[in-house]
């Protein structure tokens, strides 16, 4: 039977289900409304529709790795509580996702584009394997972001690893791609020394060059203004030789961005295992067996951080 517009339209008003869902379900029942109906419960589609404005703030995030360390992906799947999170179906469900990501050789642009890959090993999409574990728990479920990494080519005269770090069972995670000389066991330890520092000083960037310009001159712009009352007191106690206020606010500036690269930028924080040390250093000690070492890309996956640009409500 013909599935019409006019039928897709009663199948939507009746379930609220997606345009594409209710195509599908009408074309698998031959056009029967009521059967459609039940067939869009079956696959969880209809549960997913309906709770769909329920806030995800709780879920996982979980990374895969190829076995020869060349390619990982850090996904983040959310969930309404706790107690689905903990759940072995929804850890499942996530390193599937995560898993996907590492196999396909055509790496999705962005959430939805994702959400429509079929995933081979599962025979569904991802989106109708998050829409079925909708239906199967009863909650609301977002698949809210993803990265994949891929290590340089050793034909194109690079090496290098991605190694991912998952930390406080699955609410923090990070993904690390480095590219060295000389791959073996040291840049494995040295990478997930890396993973281990970005998750505890989460820095914005991997050097000064890197930080967002816009995020600079937010912090100038603050550092100016306290400047101009620190050199204005300086200027107002001093009862020797005065004081050139427009030096002094610059040096004061100055010092401020140098202290925010040291808090923010990768390179120049403190290793946190070893505050003597910058991670410049550490990174210099391990090139010494490793030959040149650069870290090329890094994500830090927070469950449920507020991202740039996205509403704090759901």
């Amino acid at each position: 039977m013909a599935v019409t517009s006019q039928m897709v339209k009663i199948l939507r008003d009746k379930t609220n289900a997606g345009m594409m869902d209710c195509k599908n379900a009408l074309n698998e029942c031959d056009g029967d409304i009521e059967k459609s109906v039940d067939w869009l419960r079956q696959k969880g589609l209809l549960t997913a529709r309906k709770r769909a404005g329920r806030a995800t703030k709780e879920g996982l995030v979980l990374a895969a790795e190829s076995p020869n360390g060349q390619k990982g992906a850090l996904v983040e799947l959310n969930t309404e509580t706790d107690f689905v999170a903990k759940m072995d179906s929804f850890r499942e469900l996530t390193l599937n996702i995560a898993n996907f990501l590492v196999t396909t050789s055509d790496a999705p642009k962005d959430v939805a584009d994702l959400l429509a890959r079929l995933c081979p090993k599962c025979g569904q999409t991802i989106g109708e394997l998050i829409s079925a574990s909708v239906g199967s728990t009863g909650e609301n479920m977002k698949l809210r972001r993803f990265v994949v990494f891929s290590a340089p080519d050793a034909k194109d005269g690079a090496n290098g690893l991605v190694h991912s770090y998952i930390h406080m069972n699955g609410r923090l995670g990070v993904l690390v791609n480095l590219k060295v000389e000389k791959p073996g066991p040291t840049a494995v330890e040295l990478a997930h020394n890396l993973a281990m520092q970005i998750a505890a000083a989460n820095p914005l960037s991997i050097d000064a060059n890197s930080v967002p310009a816009a995020v600079l001159d937010r912090e100038k712009a603050v550092y100016q203004a306290k400047a101009e009352e620190e050199a204005e007191a300086k200027i107002q106690k001093n009862t020797g030789k005065p004081l050139n206020k427009s030096f002094l606010v610059t040096k004061i500036v100055e010092g401020q961005v140098k202290k925010f690269f040291a808090e923010s930028v990768l390179l120049e924080q403190a290793y946190v295992k070893d505050p003597t040390k910058t991670v410049t250093q550490l990174i210099k000690a391990a090139a010494a067996e490793l030959g040149a070492v650069e870290v090329t890309q890094f994500a830090r996956f927070q469950l449920g951080e507020e991202l740039e640009g996205e509403s704090s409500e759901e």
